[in-house]
């Protein structure tokens, strides 16, 4: 049965993906992300999958290709092969406009980049795709083998990038899957190289998950001399954003009124606007930061205020408080409110919200945000009192201790 009609190919146009139209019985017109369209069709020869192209579209017309269709089927069923060079090894070698690996990889990119994810995630994607992967761009999808892929990921590991590598396997294997599901591959020829590179160990962020610890620490930093790293310390500890987050905070970002902070898709990780319902104690701690503040940033650097804190202040600070060694960084206040909360009894759903944990489920995320934040303004003013807790049990503590 014919399906495409020429008033549906003159409305064709470039969309910055690979477009495929199908005509029926194998025959389908393949447009590039540019724009370039071939006529190409499928077939299988005693049980062989193979593809053959009958040349570009416009200069081929419909009624020519489905002409040559008719021909190669004619062809086959008198048991003439209608390519007795192609091989079994090579199915797509010999057609020039067969699929490539990088045009799957522009493909990929563009849809990646209207995902919104964070900006280093598209760069590292960039970065691993097409200079890593370069070599790899003028493969036919269809011939493309793990042979391929190997020595390309052995020579990123050996100039001394093994976690790259291994980001490289995992990524070429991410374009293949997405070609699978558009019906462009059969295959994901990376799946055969898992296990094959050594495992890097990843250092975790750590993070005091132990409650009378965690009132150490919480006492600690209520001690720290320097007002502005004191401040975006306890501001951290009360809501556990990122690091990034909260050292980038603008005073415009607070709501104290409904006692908000929404924080502004371009500093999520995601890219994605997060509301965060502030605890009293959060609206205490900025309002001593703001008086001390001059301009619109709520933590600025002290000699260069028109500036936010580096990055690793926050972690320089823990440390002169004696935490650093890998005993507890800045972005770890997000794993000790995640595990004492989920061990005190609270909602997984919610405090997955409450930490901008996207869900992969688009309803129940546009959901999640709604219903949630009733919920998460709760859940922050029980941490926050927890915490006040936290700080009496210790001071108690050390009481008791002294008198021993």
């Amino acid at each position: 049965m014919n399906h495409l009609k020429a008033t549906q190919l003159r409305g064709i146009a470039a969309t910055g993906k690979i477009q495929k139209f199908n005509d029926g019985g194998g025959l389908y017109l393949h447009v590039t992300p540019k724009g370039s369209a071939s006529w190409r069709i499928e077939y299988a020869v005693a049980g062989e999958r193979r593809s053959k192209s009958f040349g570009k579209f416009p200069e081929v017309s419909l009624v020519e290709a489905r002409a040559s269709r008719d021909r190669l089927k004619s062809d086959i069923a008198g048991g003439i092969d209608p390519d007795p060079m192609v091989s079994a090894q090579e199915p797509a070698a010999s057609a020039p406009s067969a699929l490539l690996f990088g045009e799957l990889v522009t493909e990929y990119l563009a849809i990646l980049r209207k995902t919104e994810p964070a900006v280093r995630t598209i760069a590292k994607n960039e970065w691993l795709l097409l200079k890593l992967a370069a070599p790899l761009h003028g493969l036919p999808v269809a011939s493309l083998r793990a042979s391929d892929i190997l020595p390309i990921l052995q020579q990123v590991a050996a100039s001394g990038r093994r976690e790259s590598a291994v980001r490289l396997r995992g990524v070429i294997g991410t374009v293949f899957n997405h070609a699978i599901r558009n019906d462009l591959a059969e295959r994901n020829p990376a799946d055969a190289l898992k296990g094959v590179l050594p495992k890097v160990e990843v250092e975790g962020r750590a993070a005091i998950t132990d409650e009378p610890e965690f009132a150490v620490l919480l006492r600690a930093i209520d001690s720290y001399d320097e007002p502005t790293l004191r401040h975006a310390l306890q501001f951290s500890a009360l809501v556990y954003g990122r690091p990034v987050e909260t050292r980038t905070m603008r005073k415009g970002e607070i709501d104290f009124a409904n006692s908000l902070w929404n924080v502004p898709r371009t500093t999520m990780k995601m890219r994605r606007d997060h509301v965060v319902p502030l605890p009293r104690q959060a609206i205490e701690v900025l309002k001593r930061q703001f008086e001390i503040a001059p301009g619109d940033i709520v933590f600025p650097q002290r000699r260069k205020q028109d500036r936010p804190i580096s990055e690793n202040a926050l972690n320089v600070a823990l440390d002169r408080l004696g935490y650093g060694s890998g005993i507890h960084t800045a972005h770890g206040f997000r794993s000790s409110a995640s595990t004492i909360l989920n061990e005190r009894g609270w909602r997984y759903d919610v405090i997955e919200a409450s930490l901008a944990h996207v869900d992969p489920n688009a309803v129940r995320r546009a959901y999640n945000r709604a219903a949630y934040l009733k919920e998460r303004a709760e859940m922050a003013q029980a941490w926050a009192d927890l915490c006040d807790e936290f700080r009496k049990a210790g001071k108690r503590r050390r009481e008791m201790e002294s008198l021993i």
